[in-house]
C-alpha cells in the first residue's frame, strides 16, 4: 500500500472538509428540498406501515432511499435546487436499490426476532444473532455506500459495497458521525417538536459526505484495491 506522509494527510483532510463546508451555506435551499423529500418519504412510511416491522423497513427503503441519494449529491459542493432535482431523477433508482440491500437483512432480523419471541425456541437465537449482525453491518455500510456512490458514479454494485465496507471498518468513528447526528435529531424531535425532523437529514448527510470525502482524499488507492481483492 502506498505510504502517504502525515503532513499530506492533514492537507488532504483540510481540503476535503473545507470543500464540503464551503458548499453547505450556498447549498442550503437544495439541502432543505432534499431534507423535505426524505421526511416526506418517512412520513408516508409511518402512514402506510406503522411500527418497526419487516414491511415498514422495506417500505422505508423504497420511499426514503431515492430522496436520500439525491440529498447526498446535494450535500456536496453547494448544489442548487435545480441540481438537486436532476440528481433525484438520476439517482432515485440507485438510492432505492442500495437501501433495499440494507433493508433485506434488517427485515430478516425482525422476522427472526418475532419468531423467537413467539416460540421461545433456542435454536432461533442463532438466526437472530446472524441476521442481527448482518443488519448492523449492512446499515453501517449503507451510511458510507450511499454518499460514496453519489460522489463517485463509477462505483456500483459489489465494488461500491466493497469500498464502503473497507472505509467504514478502517475508520468506523469517522463514518458513525453522520448516523449519530441523524439519531440525535430524531430524538430531539420526539422530545421537543416534530419540526426538528426537517432540519435533521441535511446536516447528517453533510457530515456523512465530509467523512467520505476525507476518506477518498486520504485513501483513494487502498479502498479501490481492497474492494477488487
Amino acid at each position: 500500500m502506498r505510504t502517504v506522509p502525515v503532513q499530506h494527510l492533514h492537507v488532504a483532510e483540510h481540503r476535503a472538509l473545507a470543500g464540503t463546508l464551503r458548499g453547505a451555506w450556498p447549498g442550503l435551499p437544495a439541502l432543505l428540498a432534499g431534507s423535505a423529500t426524505v421526511c416526506a418519504g418517512a412520513t408516508l412510511t409511518v402512514l402506510l406501515a406503522p411500527g418497526v416491522t419487516p414491511v415498514s423497513v422495506l417500505v422505508a427503503a423504497v420511499l426514503v432511499g431515492p430522496g436520500a441519494a439525491a440529498l447526498a449529491r446535494a450535500a456536496d459542493d453547494g448544489a442548487t435546487v435545480r441540481q438537486w432535482w436532476l440528481a433525484l431523477r438520476e439517482l432515485w433508482r440507485f438510492g432505492l436499490l442500495q437501501c433495499l440491500v440494507a433493508a433485506a437483512p434488517t427485515a430478516a432480523f425482525l422476522v427472526a426476532l418475532r419468531l423467537w419471541q413467539e416460540t421461545g425456541a433456542d435454536w432461533l437465537l442463532l438466526s437472530v444473532g446472524a441476521s442481527g449482525a448482518a443488519a448492523l453491518f449492512a446499515l453501517f455500510a449503507l451510511s458510507v455506500a450511499l454518499p460514496l456512490g453519489a460522489l463517485r458514479p463509477e462505483l456500483r454494485g459489489r465494488l461500491l459495497w466493497g469500498c464502503a465496507l473497507h472505509l467504514a471498518l478502517r475508520r468506523p468513528l469517522r463514518h458513525l458521525a453522520g448516523p449519530c447526528l441523524g439519531v440525535l435529531g430524531v430524538w430531539a424531535a420526539v422530545q421537543w417538536t416534530a419540526s426538528l425532523l426537517l432540519l435533521t437529514p441535511g446536516p447528517a448527510m453533510v457530515v456523512a459526505i465530509a467523512a467520505v470525502r476525507v476518506a477518498c482524499a486520504t485513501e483513494p488507492e487502498s479502498s479501490d484495491s481492497a474492494a477488487r481483492a
